[in-house]
């Protein structure tokens, strides 16, 4: 195979693993973003708005509208982060917490068996070199 159709196949699968994570996220009853937010946050990380950002590829608008919605509803709380006034740290409260729980727990557990699968074939290096070629494709796109 060359290199142009294993990039294709590595995009297309990339683009169904998405696609898989919101399939699942509606039906949990969430969309696709709150979802990512929940597993971004869960269970105890305290990430700024700019790191949910940037490493989970939620748009600021979007991030802002569920920042909202969840704090209003007790989940989330924004903690000020030290030595930088302009930017907080979200976290997810207790309510939060009990709240993802089922939904994050449930998806752990698809993704520990279809991993496990995937390792039984593979070993780790697997991961290393999709992050490799996530920094890489990053590397070469800010250049262009």
């Amino acid at each position: 195979m060359n290199i142009r159709n294993l990039i294709r196949t590595y995009t297309i699968n990339s683009y169904k693993i998405d696609g898989e994570y919101a399939k699942f996220a509606k039906k949990l009853g969430l969309n696709e973003s709150d979802l990512c937010l929940f597993y971004a946050l869960y269970p105890d990380y305290e990430l700024s708005q700019r790191q949910i950002c940037n490493e989970w590829q939620i748009h600021k608008s979007t991030l802002n509208t569920a920042l909202k919605k969840f704090q209003k509803l007790g989940y989330l709380e924004l903690v000020a982060m030290p030595n930088n006034k302009k930017e907080l740290f979200v976290k997810l409260t207790s309510l939060g917490k009990d709240y993802a729980k089922p939904y994050i727990t449930t998806i752990y557990e698809a993704e520990e068996m279809a991993m496990s699968r995937v390792l039984e074939k593979f070993d780790s290096k697997f991961i290393e070199a999709t992050n490799l070629f996530a920094q890489e494709i990053a590397v070469e796109f800010n250049k262009k």
